[in-house]
């Protein structure tokens, strides 16, 4: 398994992973319910993430770089 984002909120965490999986591409939101879970809600600390496959990574980023507008990942 391999990053294609890491966000600051749920939400844009999960708008990424559909734009995968509408393109053909499985994809996972990790730490999503882990912030909360650890009493986090700083997500500096823990990064909601999501990944894909090693097979399916070059498609991943390369469907990601072509959208039009990138969600706010909070991460710089």
């Amino acid at each position: 398994m391999k990053t294609v984002g890491k966000f600051n909120n749920s939400f844009s965490a999960n708008i990424c992973k559909g734009v995968l999986e509408d393109n053909g591409v499985p994809a996972f939101v990790l730490n999503e319910n882990l912030i909360w879970t650890a009493g986090v809600a700083n997500t500096d600390l823990i990064p909601i993430e999501v990944v894909v496959d090693d097979e399916y990574y070059d498609k991943a980023l390369e469907i990601l770089k072509s959208q039009p507008e990138k969600p706010d990942t909070g991460q710089e």
